[in-house]
């Protein structure tokens, strides 16, 4: 399950990258590259079994994280304007849809690796 969870989020993250992402600010180019490494290093430890965390996943997931808190942030501050001023354009709703999945499934990721990481210690 991780494998192809970590497979989902690569495709997600390219997704969003080509569609959303259009301003390319340091933050939001550093965060998806992070989920990218991230999610390399992770099906690259299961492929090898081989779960010992090290500085690089340590890393990359807290930043994979921060950015995943970031989005999420951002979707919420926009669903509060379209209530606000009681619009939702297909659009809006499209960037939403896409916006909660690639968080959810980046946080799920990061918690189900840490989880066994620690039964493996």
């Amino acid at each position: 399950m991780f494998q192809r969870l970590s497979y989902f989020n690569l495709i997600l993250a390219v997704i969003y990258l080509l569609i959303f992402l259009k301003d390319g600010t340091l933050n939001s180019t550093t965060g998806i590259l992070m989920i990218i490494i991230f999610n390399w290093l992770g099906i690259r430890s299961y492929q090898l079994e081989n779960y010992k965390w090290k500085t690089w996943h340590y890393l990359t997931g807290l930043w994979s994280l921060y950015y995943a808190c970031f989005v999420l942030y951002g979707a919420v501050n926009v669903v509060f304007t379209a209530i606000e001023y009681e619009y939702l354009s297909s659009d809006t709703r499209n960037f939403l849809g896409l916006s909660f999945a690639f968080c959810l499934a980046v946080i799920f990721q990061f918690v189900s690796y840490l989880a066994k990481y620690f039964k493996n210690k």
